[in-house]
This record gives C-alpha cells, structure tokens and sequence, in this order.
C-alpha cells in the first residue's frame, strides 16, 4: 500500500532533485514537476534517478512552465497527499544582479510561487500538509547577517524578520528579503483562509554536500557548495567577509524534509538547523582528508572566510525529528570526493581501492 502521493517542486535543484532522491526511498507516488520537458529529461537521464526507479518507477511528470500562474498547481493536485514546494530562486548562480533583477528574478517568484502551491492545496480539497523549503534567513537580522558581531548570537525560530524592502545591497541581501516575504506571506495567507492541510517550513543553514545532478565542476560551484569550495580552492577574494558559523549536509536536508510529511510524529510549525563550523576549518579537513591532493596543488586550501559568532540552533529539530545532524568533516569530505571526480582527478580513497585489487 502506498504511503501516498507527493507533488515535488524544485527536483531539478540542488535540494530539490536530493529530497526526489530521499523520497523514493519510501512507497510514496511522486509528482515532479518541471519547467519544460527539457528539465524533466535531465531527471529522467540521471545515473541516480535510473538506478533508484530501475525496477519500478513511482513517479511522474508533469509541466508547468510558470508556478506563479494562476492554477498552475490545480490539475498536478488533484488526488495528492502531500506538496514539497522546494522550487525557489536561489543567488549563487547570478552574482551581479541589478536592484531590477534582484526583485523580479528573486523575491517575486519566491512570493508568488509558494502561494500559489498553496491555493492548489486548498483546490485540491485532498493535501494533508505542505512542506516548504524556507531558509535560516527568515530568522536572522541583514545587521547580524551582513555586519560584524560584537557578541556571540545564537539564532533560534522564536524571532521572524520584518519584510525588508528594496533597495538591497546585495544578492544575499535580496535573498533574505524573498524567504523572509515568502514566509510572512505564506502564513498570512493560511491565517486568513484557514485550509484543511498545515504547512511545515524547513529551515537549512548553508546547505553542503554531494549535488547528483552536477556534470561538471561548474554545477557545484553554482549552488551554496561554492561557499566550500571557494576556500579548498584557494577562490576567496583578499579580506572576505565574516560568515556565519552554521552549515548543514544535504543529506540531512533531504531526509528531513521527507520526514517532516508524518503528520503523527512531526508538528507543523518552522524547523531551524545547522552544525556549527569554522569556515578554515574546510582546509584543515582538507589536509587531512585529501593529503595527496593538497601538497599536488589540485586542493591548494589556501581560502581564508572568517567566521562570525552567529550560531543556527539545531535544538528543536534534532529533538522533535529524533536525529543527529552529519558533522562538517561528512560535508568536507563527500563534496570534495565529488569536486575531484567531476574533476577527472583521483578522489581520496582511489589509491585505497587500487592497493586492495
């Protein structure tokens, strides 16, 4: 018997396609739906795809080219269980976005897209719940994002940023601003309609890991891996800022996410988490891991990132999902062997594997 039906936004992203992966661990139908056909068959194509649905195929696709549009979720709802609206525009791939840009690329599709999921919800008269990706950035000031900390901050779901207006002085910035107003105005909507489903926002810090849909190096760098990498690589541009020290692996993202559909066990509401890192603490573990590849050159672990003292606290959602978050060297370790494969260079352990034949 089936565990039900998911409609899954976002598969083609970098969370998106890891959760698609989490989920058909489960006897859940899947819906995925894409942009164009073009996008379906980059899912379709996919060696991790095709080995996880090889005997039997649980999913189906279906194209919506605008989420935004007025009914575009309606027919895709129809019957469902379940949404994962995990589609939102994300700035790693864009640097240099103009104020424009930034509102019509950034905020207004992450507004009007997960409003629109939930007005098929509601058509659907079937959903249960609504899972959302959302982000750490709803809950943590632009001062204490952007600016220095003089005192240590430990960030908690108790207080939701205002919406912030444009202009923004930068991509990051404008980022906040769509989850912060996607956020606020995804729960003002619930409190004046009033549906029969609930709506679950996960909430990730700086997102690291394997990401199954890169072919090439240039895919990891165009999403929030590029955070990592930039440091093993030596990419960090002279007196980077500080960050904040709160990382978390998308396995985690993926597995909690897909949990958070049991209605039984997992409260709605919003779910903060991350491990706390030290941004140089990439090119010690580095060193460590990937010893040969750092003295060649190929990870020269030259990056320095300061780390602020902002902490993402991970309390609430390890104790009501019942799990231990993956340690930063589980990150290190699993996106760099996937740099270097992508790479065409010898990942870590390949001299192990040779000398055991």
């Amino acid at each position: 018997m089936s565990d039900g039906t998911i409609v899954l936004t976002g598969a083609t992203g970098f969370c998106g396609f890891a959760i698609l992966q989490e989920a058909l661990q489960f006897d859940y139908n899947i819906r995925i739906v894409v942009r164009s056909d073009a996008k379906a068959d980059i899912v379709r194509n996919n060696p991790c795809y095709k080995s996880l649905t090889r005997k039997f195929s649980p999913c189906s696709f279906w194209v919506v080219p605008d989420l935004a549009a007025e009914g575009a979720l309606d027919e895709v709802t129809v019957g469902a269980d379940y949404i994962i609206h995990s589609a939102s525009p994300v700035p790693f791939s864009n640097a240099t976005m103009e104020p424009a840009e930034q509102w019509n690329q950034l905020i207004e599709p992450a507004i009007n897209n997960t409003l629109s999921a939930l007005k098929s919800a509601q058509k659907s008269g079937t959903v249960k719940r609504v899972v959302i990706t959302s982000s750490c950035a709803i809950f943590i000031s632009p001062a204490v994002l952007g600016g220095p900390v003089d005192v240590p901050v430990t960030v908690t779901e108790e207080t939701v940023n205002p919406e912030i207006p444009p202009p923004y002085s930068g991509n990051m910035v404008a980022y906040v601003a769509s989850k912060v107003s996607s956020f606020r105005r995804s729960r003002q909507w619930m409190e004046e309609n009033k549906p029969n489903f609930d709506v679950v926002n996960i909430c990730p810090t700086y997102v690291q890991g394997r990401n199954e849909l890169a072919t090439s190096p240039a895919d990891l760098m165009a999403t929030s891996n590029i955070l990592f990498l930039r440091i093993a690589l030596g990419l960090t541009p002279p007196n980077s800022p500080a960050e904040l020290a709160s990382v978390v692996h998308i396995e985690d993202v993926a597995a909690i996410h897909v949990a958070a559909l049991n209605k039984s066990s997992i409260p709605a509401g919003e779910y903060l988490f991350g491990q706390e890192c030290k941004w140089n603490d990439v090119n010690d573990i580095c060193k460590d891991l990937f010893a040969e590849q750092v003295e060649s050159g190929v990870l020269p672990c030259t990056g320095n990132v300061p780390t602020k003292s902002v902490v993402c606290s991970k309390e609430k959602t390890e104790r009501v999902f019942g799990i231990e978050l993956k340690g930063v060297e589980d990150m290190v370790e699993d996106l760099m062997e996937q740099y270097l494969e992508l790479s065409g260079l010898q990942g870590k352990n390949d001299e192990d594997d040779e000398d055991d034949e």
